[in-house]
């Protein structure tokens, strides 16, 4: 990457984060603008182009670079289906270039958060990497010997479609069972509450005012900071999901650093503990002692600059 300054978009189901960066990975302006699916894709994306051509040093952005939940044709730059958008066959690349008259890099959010992690968490040194994504949806991205690995149809990485129960809750990706209807923010969310109910907890309560409509992944971790026994147990159903997805990925891929990130990592060692019970329970000795398992340091900006450290990841 030369020394002229990149954007980067991170698509998300909420909202779009938007940044331009330098080649030191520096934020030099930065916007979020919430995700309105009710627009047409094309008119979503023009709006995006017209918010960050708002930001500070946009007129020397010479690339940019995108990461968005679903399949992504990278080579073509197509979004082919994306579940928690709703959106199929989305010429994303020729859209935004069309409105932006800049070169354009389009890849899944998972992928643009593993460079992220690569770059920012392991400054690099990582040799073989998996980033998990837990976000609205869960994703991830792998990198091996330093190179982002994409698959056959580069569609390599969704960590949130790897199935755990093979008879249970659906996903809108349409298989059963997939890891992101457990530890999807919504799902566990929604979990979360009908456990409260059977569960009954006056610490919790007393955060959302007695009333569960309030209840977010945020009260569940203050309710955990406080020792809350229903918050406690909450954590441990959802870090034994997490522990099985880590054991799988390390049996599999054998990496040396698997970095988490997202709105759940918040939650840090509640979530961390017994999912690391897990992987010594169920992954191979010697690959789970060899994998060091992090949250990022950059959870809240990890996509962002990945996106924009696309271009710097193909040269490798």
């Amino acid at each position: 990457m030369n020394d002229n300054v990149i954007l980067g978009i991170d698509i998300g189901g909420t909202r779009v984060k938007m940044a331009i960066i330098n080649s030191n990975f520096e934020i030099l302006s930065m916007g979020i603008i919430p995700t309105n699916i009710k627009d047409s894709p094309e008119k979503f994306l023009k709006t995006v182009v017209e918010k960050a051509s708002e930001l500070k040093n946009y007129d020397k952005v010479c690339e940019i670079g995108v990461g968005i939940p679903g399949d992504v044709d990278f080579k073509n730059g197509i979004l082919r289906f994306s579940g928690n958008l709703g959106w199929k066959n989305i010429p994303i690349r020729d859209i935004l270039h069309k409105y932006s008259k800049k070169k354009v890099y389009v890849d899944n959010d998972g992928n643009t958060a593993s460079v992220g992690a690569f770059w920012l968490d392991t400054k690099g040194k990582a040799n073989n990497l998996v980033c998990i994504t837990l976000g609205t949806g869960v994703g991830g991205g792998i990198i091996i010997h330093k190179k982002l690995y994409r698959g056959a149809s580069y569609s390599a990485g969704e960590m949130g479609h790897i199935t755990i129960k093979h008879d249970d809750k659906p996903c809108n990706c349409g298989n059963i069972g997939c890891v992101e209807v457990y530890l999807g923010a919504n799902h566990l969310t929604q979990y979360s509450i009908e456990y409260i109910k059977k569960h009954k907890s006056k610490i919790i309560s007393d955060l959302v005012g007695k009333d569960l409509s309030k209840f977010t992944l945020e009260t569940l971790n203050k309710a955990a900071i406080k020792k809350d026994k229903t918050a406690l147990e909450i954590y441990d159903y959802a870090g034994e999901i997490l522990g099985i997805l880590f054991a799988n990925v390390i049996n599999m891929l054998n990496p040396d650093t698997i970095v988490l990130c997202g709105g759940l990592t918040l939650s840090g060692n509640f979530i961390l503990s017994p999912a690391k019970k897990i992987v010594l329970s169920r992954a191979f000795k010697i690959p789970a002692k060899t994998c060091k398992i992090i949250c990022s340091k950059w959870s809240d900006r990890l996509g962002v600059i990945g996106a924009a450290m696309l271009t710097k990841q193909e040269t490798i």
